[in-house]
């Protein structure tokens, strides 16, 4: 029957039900797309994979009914792939979904030119390491305002690109964010992002080492940016930029960073960070700063994207971090749904070898935030 399924589950568990529709984004109005296809997920620690799926009706609507199994702390949400992009709900969290906690919001896509934002910029920089690196985060808040979702053009031209300093050594996309290893590059300084970006918020996040020589450290704003925030683990250090000012510091994981704000940068500004160079006893010893800080920091605005809400700047890592597990499962979705719509194409062994290693990584990070959010409970 087109427009609702039924799914079995455990005994003792009562049914859920979760009732939305697909509609896809204009300037006018919502307009509902017809015989769409929507999957139901389930992601949890002791595994993962869809549960059922239906077409939507003349309405864009939908209905499934789910009985939740094994490891109480699964999640489950719908989803749905317009124009070759996957689209998500937020988790489903009530035992009958419906409204805004069901609707999923396609758009079309373009590669022509889109205005891409830069609504926040934040600059996290670690301890120095035994080898004279420290770790430096930076995470970026782009904002989408047309009604069309951005794709890269090909496979060597990025959709969007920011620099990194020269010296920058092993940089890398962060775990357990929203953007997956695989869709940005380095090369030659400049990191280039080839994910779709749709209408609303999406983060950008990434880390690389930096040689403690390389500071003072002189960084170009490059774009017009609504809201920068620098984080610096090193209780000497100075930081410089237009309107800039120091507030409180914040704490995560026994480590404190010094935290400064500023707001409504020109793109022509600069900001310096200078930290004086370590003493010969280093003390802990910091190899990464993507856990729980950078980490944390991917979560308040992609809820904003998924309720539709204005943008509100994270303001809290530990509170931002109580929703890791919700990133991190709509990364193993996407990475299933990815490589479901490559299968006809000829694959290498190493392929499915790199997908079965990147999901076994993020299934283990699942089962260790659902965890630590059971504990803090």
């Amino acid at each position: 029957m087109i427009g609702s399924s039924t799914q079995g589950g455990g005994p003792g568990e009562p049914v859920r039900h979760v009732e939305g529709r697909v509609v896809r984004g204009t300037r006018e109005k919502q307009l509902p797309v017809v015989g769409q296809w929507v999957v139901l997920h389930r992601v949890g620690p002791d595994h993962a994979g869809p549960l059922d799926s239906v077409r939507t009706s003349a309405s864009g609507a939908y209905a499934l009914r789910y009985r939740p199994t094994g490891d109480t702390t699964a999640l489950y949400f719908t989803s749905t792939s317009y124009g070759g992009v996957a689209y998500f709900t937020a988790p489903l969290r009530a035992l009958n979904a419906t409204g805004d906690d069901a609707l999923l919001t396609v758009f079309d896509t373009t590669s022509g030119p889109v205005a891409i934002k830069v609504g926040g910029r934040h600059i996290i920089v670690g301890t120095a390491a035994p080898n004279a690196t420290r770790s430096v985060g930076e995470v970026y808040d782009l904002q989408n305002d047309s009604t069309v979702t951005l794709v890269a053009r090909d496979t060597t031209s990025p959709l969007w690109t920011t620099h990194i300093p020269a010296d920058a050594r092993s940089p890398r996309v962060n775990s357990g964010g929203t953007i997956a290893a695989g869709a940005m590059t380095f090369r030659g300084g400049i990191a280039g992002l080839y994910a779709p970006l749709s209408p609303g918020i999406r983060q950008v996040a990434f880390t690389y080492d930096l040689p403690t020589r390389d500071f003072p450290l002189s960084v170009p704003v490059e774009r017009a940016t609504g809201v920068l925030e620098i984080m610096v683990e090193e209780p000497r250090a100075r930081v410089e930029a237009p309107r800039l000012r120091e507030v409180a510091p914040v704490s995560a994981d026994g480590r404190t960073f010094r935290r400064f704000l500023a707001q409504d940068l020109d793109a022509d500004a600069v900001i310096r960070i200078d930290i004086p160079p370590p003493a010969r006893s280093l003390g802990k010893v910091y190899l990464g700063i993507e856990g729980v800080i950078v980490g944390a920091m991917l979560v308040a605005v992609l809820f904003a994207l998924r309720r539709r809400r204005s943008y509100v700047r994270p303001t809290s890592p530990i509170v931002a971090q109580m929703r890791e597990s919700n990133l991190i499962a709509q990364r193993i979705a996407e990475l299933d749904d990815m490589f479901e719509r490559n299968a006809a194409l000829e694959r290498e062994p190493s392929d499915r070898e790199s997908y079965e290693a990147q999901r076994g990584e993020l299934k283990q990070k699942l089962a260790q935030a659902l965890a630590d959010e059971k504990r803090k409970q």
